[in-house]
């Protein structure tokens, strides 16, 4: 059986850091704001990026994959304290399944950075991925299982695979047939 785990939301903690420094930044620094009506600010309750208030989608790609990809993909914490070590145990446990990793819409210097945040947690699987929105549908066909936190990916799941929804803090606008509140409740699954 192959397996997808979606990296953010379910083994890092992107939310809570990009939070951090979208802070920190605009609002602890001086930042020229080329538009006197706009004010930076973040969208409650959070979901996801497009909450954070941008001047526009360049800015936000800058701040993201530019100027804060280490702090935001390489130092962000574990979802929780165990991900790493329940994923080893997942994958020892079950080699007869393939465990894929999957990084979405990650550009620029935010995958060595997502790297480096494996690396840093002592990751020893063998399977990395990333992919864009665009191929979701295209590594729906190449898995059987999809945990995720991500609603759009759960969207998209066809009718003859598993889509596992992760709870976490920020998706809890949704509630989806299969869930879990820890890695190791996968096995319940497959």
């Amino acid at each position: 059986m192959k397996i997808n785990i979606s990296i953010d939301g379910v083994l890092r903690n992107f939310l809570q850091k990009y939070e951090f420094h979208y802070v920190d930044y605009f609002f602890n620094t001086e930042v020229e704001n080329e538009n006197e009506n706009f004010e930076y600010g973040i969208n409650r309750p959070l979901h996801g990026i497009t909450d954070f208030n941008f001047q526009s989608k360049e800015e936000q790609d800058n701040f993201t994959y530019i100027e804060f990809p280490l702090e935001l993909f390489g130092h962000a914490g574990l979802t929780t304290p165990t991900s790493i070590s329940d994923l080893h145990k997942l994958i020892y446990e079950n080699i007869e399944h393939e465990i894929t990793l999957i990084g979405l819409n990650e550009y620029g210097k935010s995958k060595p950075s997502t790297l480096f945040f494996l690396s840093k947690n002592g990751f020893l699987g063998n399977n990395i991925k990333f992919i864009t929105t665009d191929n979701i549908k295209k590594e729906w066909r190449k898995c059987n299982v999809w945990v995720t936190d991500n609603e759009d990916i759960l969207n998209k799941c066809p009718k003859n695979k598993k889509g596992i929804k992760f709870n976490t803090a920020y998706n809890n606008h949704f509630t989806y047939k299969n869930e879990i509140n820890q890695i190791n409740e996968i096995k319940n699954y497959v």
